[in-house]
């Protein structure tokens, strides 16, 4: 009597397993096919788990769903752009390897005074692992490199084009009074790179050498700066006198257009900034254009480059077999 019982209990956890492993398999189904390849669900819980999980603590309840909804349209439509983006560097022989990306970590980390640990604890807070972090570094790379094969080399900056940005951003118009700068920052303390004031103020050291050496201020902003105005190079636009705040404004009041500050402390960490052009009065005051040529053909470069690179992924989207099943 009790080998039948535990025959019957053997085989209704034989039944069970298949259950959940039948469940796990309709869970995990397909949301999109691109070209000869598949996107699963499961794929895009993973990449959109950190995003998914922010919007969860901030969404209204009665907006949570149409707004979770939407987020992993988007999700979806960001992992078919990179699957795109791996298949063409697949049929161009475009590669990254992991020791690539580990040499890049280390760059970054050694540009940033930022150790693994800080890595790890700042990931940590965005609910990304390790492994999501490289993948999504091995993606950049790739498509750094890709950009640069099939996009970059067709982007042509004239003198002309020069000409038109210096007149339009760096000489003010008529009643746009104010100081148009640029800026970077360090930050320091929880929930960002660096553990300490002093690690941040070597990142900022860090920053003002490459700025001495002779990279432009939008190149070294983009790629080492913490603040959000990173993404435009560093500009933060037109400031009247009265907008400044009290450590930018001693600082800005003593340079001339084309000039660089030192260090700044501010209260949440250092600041470095960079005086475009400034108007008082109806006087213009800019830097002469042969001083910013450099820092102006980066801009229209990397605007150039973006809106054809655009346009080379849109191409490979008209071009593609693209099914979703979300």
């Amino acid at each position: 009597m009790r080998r039948l019982v535990n025959l019957a209990l053997v085989v209704m956890a034989l039944l069970c397993c298949l259950r959940l492993t039948a469940q796990a398999e309709v869970a995990d189904r397909i949301v999109a096919v691109v070209n000869d390849d598949v996107i699963t669900l499961s794929e895009l819980n993973q990449e959109g788990a950190p995003y998914f999980q922010q919007l969860i603590q901030r969404a209204p309840a009665d907006r949570l769903q149409p707004e979770m909804d939407k987020l992993k349209r988007e999700v979806l439509s960001h992992l078919i752009d990179q699957r795109l983006i791996d298949q063409q560097a697949a049929k161009l022989d475009i590669k990254v390897t992991d020791d690539d990306v580990n040499q890049a970590i280390d760059t970054m980390l050694k540009e940033n005074h930022a150790s693994k640990e800080d890595l790890k604890k700042e990931l940590a807070a965005k609910g990304l692992s390790e492994e999501q972090y490289k993948k999504q570094m091995q993606g950049q790379m790739l498509q750094s490199r890709l950009i640069g094969q099939e996009v970059r080399s067709k982007v042509v900056v004239t003198d002309e084009m020069v000409k038109k940005y210096y007149q339009e951003h760096y000489v003010a118009h008529p009643g746009a009074a104010g100081y148009h700068l640029l800026q970077m920052g360090f930050l320091w303390g929880e929930g960002t790179k660096r553990k300490t004031a002093a690690e941040a103020k070597q990142a900022a050291e860090y920053a003002l050498k490459q700025l001495e050496s002779g990279q432009g201020f939008a190149e070294v902003a983009g790629a080492m700066s913490d603040l959000p105005s990173r993404t435009d190079g560093g500009d933060i636009g037109v400031f009247k006198k009265g907008e400044l705040a009290p450590y930018m404004k001693e600082a800005v009041l003593s340079m001339k257009p084309g000039d660089t500050s030192d260090i700044l402390e501010t209260p949440t960490g250092y600041q470095i900034i960079k005086l475009v052009s400034e108007q008082e009065g109806g006087t213009v005051s800019a830097p002469p254009l042969a001083e910013v040529k450099k820092e102006i053909e980066a801009k229209i470069y990397k605007q150039e480059g973006e809106q054809l690179f655009k346009k080379w992924l849109d191409d490979l989207r008209a071009k593609a077999f693209i099914k979703e099943y979300l």
